[in-house]
């Protein structure tokens, strides 16, 4: 990162890493929120450290951490210390536990690895291999400062040749590649963008003031790609209170009056008044921090300035729902989440970056778990706090007749599924949060439960994992060779969906998964209910 800090980082054997989400280089589903809009990404570095000292392992260090990433925003982790772990290792299993964590309970959606050699590349793919989805690595960032090298030259292609490598292993294990950089010369602003699949660029200083303007040349060099890069600028709290560096620090003591979100507020401003025609071919994700162990020094012990939470409510669908959430701080922001993905208003949804959110005629998919995400700008108390969450259900008379799901422990086949305790008849066992099914991850994908004899259908309620559908057909079949299409389904980034009002008769229905929300992994679904008579 700089020279000092390199050196730190190497005399307590700190790798550095840097964070992405899971995805092609199409542009992400928004899940994050920064700056005062839903981003794909919102990053934080962490070192895990070793040992006794270290937070692998350690309840009450783990717990700390994943509270700072949810109260925070954070839905992308940046592990170092990662190299040459025995993937058969306790530490192994202490790191899958975290991860396994962190997805299903704290909104994060990816995990990095800082890696400084190809060979570490293999332990990562090891390490995945001996585990499941929602434990795995997702990143292999390349941590190699080759801008400080004596031979530049010669440590710029090496860095390119070890992206190269991560590239080659991303084809078929299902990783992407991603480089953090300092300071670059357009050839290399070029073949950096050309080879990894997402570049994150230091933006180093003390305020927040001018911070577009550090270094700019590097975004404009990075979009002379012939391809559309992905990017995201990383930011500092470094600080003589919590570096131990008396005369070279970042934003240390400038974040204990000030939000870490508005730094990124202020610098996506600037890059969107911008009016360079080169912008076109950047993306921009979202923010990254470096780093979490530094935030235990700043703020510490700032009181949660949320003071009311939001309410279970039941709701039939086309009926009105109001959720709430309030605030001590004097000046503040907000962000409503739904099953952990940053609200946007439309036609159904107003409020979501208010103090109270409303959900207009109730559909089937507005059911699920809500969460306010406050920050305050106060001076005195500049912090992040995300609210309890509130189940959005439907209410026990919404008229009708309450059927038994017609699935239940029936027959069940797909398209394939990539390993065992991935089967398909795992999305009929009753077991919505813990048993799923899992396709293979390239092409089109399908599932189809035969129901023992025709019925009439009127609704069929998915339950995915992560790994969900965007775009699906559900399909209704006599005979299981020729199908109608009950419904297709785009825009879906809920992870229930309670698809009501079918109409179709059939012994089989099927699930015809055709995009997908994480486009390195295939299809993920933990159950399948459908209702009829």
């Amino acid at each position: 990162m700089k020279n000092k800090l390199s050196s730190w980082l190497f005399n307590v054997k700190i790798l550095l890493c840097i964070l992405i989400l899971s995805g092609s280089a199409a542009a992400q589903t928004p899940s994050a929120y920064a700056g005062g809009d839903c981003t794909s990404i919102n990053g934080m570095y962490v070192a895990v450290g070793y040992g006794t000292t270290g937070i692998l392992g350690n309840t009450a260090k783990e717990n700390a951490l994943l509270n700072f990433a949810r109260n925070n925003g954070v839905n992308y982790l940046i592990m170092y210390n990662l190299e040459g772990m025995d993937v058969t290792s306790t530490r192994a299993s202490q790191l899958a536990s975290l991860i396994s964590r962190a997805r299903a309970d704290y909104g994060i959606h990816q995990i990095g690895a800082a890696l400084g050699a190809a060979e570490s590349a293999d332990m990562v793919v090891s390490y995945n291999n001996a585990h499941t989805a929602n434990e795995r690595i997702d990143v292999l960032n390349l941590e190699y400062e080759f801008w400080n090298q004596a031979n530049r030259a010669t440590a710029f292609n090496n860095a390119i040749s070890i992206l190269n490598y991560f590239n080659s292993l991303g084809a078929t294990h299902n990783l992407e590649s991603e480089i953090y950089i300092g300071w670059i010369t357009e050839a290399e602003g070029i073949a950096l963008g050309n080879t990894a699949d997402r570049v994150l660029v230091h933006f180093y200083r003390q305020t927040d003031v001018g911070i577009i303007d550090y270094g700019i040349e590097r975004l404009q060099y990075l979009a002379g790609a012939s391809r559309k890069v992905r990017i995201a600028p990383i930011f500092s709290n470094e600080g003589p209170a919590n570096t131990g560096d008396p005369t070279s620090y970042f934003m240390g003591p400038w974040l204990e009056t000030h939000p870490n979100d508005q730094v990124y507020k202020t610098w996506i401003n600037g890059y969107n008044a911008l009016s360079a025609t080169w912008k076109n071919n950047l993306e921009v994700m979202g923010p990254t921090w470096f780093l979490y162990n530094h935030f235990a020094d700043i703020n510490v012990g700032k009181p949660n300035h949320i003071t009311a939470n939001p309410v279970n409510q039941q709701a039939c669908t086309g009926a009105s729902v109001t959720l709430s959430v309030a605030s001590s701080a004097a000046t503040k922001s907000y962000c409503w989440m739904k099953d952990g993905v940053c609200l946007g208003d439309n036609a159904y949804v107003a409020g979501s970056k208010t103090a109270t959110l409303t959900l207009n005629n109730v559909r089937a998919q507005d059911y699920g778990n809500y969460a306010a995400r406050v920050i305050s700008y106060d001076a005195g108390n500049p912090t992040s706090f995300t609210s309890s969450v509130a189940t959005v259900s439907p209410a026990a008379n919404c008229g009708g007749t309450t059927t038994p799901n017609l699935a239940l422990n029936k027959t069940v086949t797909a398209s394939s599924f990539i390993a065992a305790g991935y089967e398909p008849y795992r999305i009929v066992d009753g077991n919505t949060t813990s048993s799923r099914w899992a396709s293979a991850y390239s092409g089109n994908q399908w599932i189809r439960v035969d129901l023992g004899a025709n019925y009439n259908i009127n609704r069929v309620k998915l339950t995915w994992e992560a790994a969900y559908a965007t775009a699906y057909q559900i399909q209704i079949s006599t005979n299981g060779n020729n199908w109608t299409t009950l419904r297709s389904v785009t825009g879906n980034n809920a992870l229930i969906n309670d698809q009501t009002g079918l109409t179709g008769t059939g012994r089989y229905v099927r699930i015809y998964g055709t995009q997908k929300a994480l486009p390195q992994w295939g299809f993920s679904l933990f159950e399948l209910e459908v209702y009829g008579n």
